[in-house]
């Protein structure tokens, strides 16, 4: 979905752009779930004429898949890259080589990633992403709480067990992901 202004004409990637950088934001993703390497690279001029640093969100759909995108957020100057794996594993012991090798991988091209708490990838499940963080120490998350309580139906007032588990993750994440609804 691309942003449009009150009539429903959609901005160009300038007005975007210029749109963001005045309302005083310093970045902006670029969400290659919801578009691709062509448009990311047809958006980066826009970003760079107003000052704008771009994250590049990525969903790769094998291990080897994620390489591209890390060369190309280096190129682009993102500060990290945020991975929202397509690589499923059934069982926490098959998702560990995994993330192993996607952290892998980040620290050979040299383009620090964050693995993203979010619906249909390998971080779907607070309680996989629990057991991953504990067993890859080094493994950084951008939190996106909104798809654990949705997933776990958690009740108010919060248990303090819920809560603790809950702040595990936030005390694991580099960043955050929210929306308003």
């Amino acid at each position: 979905m691309m942003p449009h202004d009150a009539s429903g004409t959609i901005l160009g990637y300038d007005a975007i752009a210029e749109t963001v950088a005045a309302a005083g934001y310093d970045g902006m993703a670029i969400d290659l779930g919801a578009g691709d390497v062509a448009q990311a690279h047809a958006v980066r001029p826009h970003m760079e004429r107003h000052g704008l640093t771009p994250l590049i969100v990525a969903f790769p759909r094998t291990v080897e898949s994620l390489r591209e995108t890390l060369i190309m957020a280096k190129d682009f100057g993102a500060p990290f890259v945020d991975v929202i794996g397509q690589v499923m594993p059934l069982s926490v012991d098959g998702m560990i080589p995994v993330i192993r090798a996607w952290i892998e991988m980040a620290d050979q091209v040299g383009m620090p990633i964050q693995f993203e708490t979010h619906r249909n990838c390998i971080t779907n499940d607070l309680y996989a992403t629990l057991c991953l963080i504990d067993a890859i120490p080094e493994m950084r998350l951008c939190a996106d709480l909104s798809h654990f309580v949705v997933d776990r139906e958690f009740k108010l007032p919060i248990d303090p067990r819920d809560a603790g588990l809950i702040r595990r993750i936030i005390e694991r994440s580099d960043s955050f992901q929210g929306r308003v609804a």
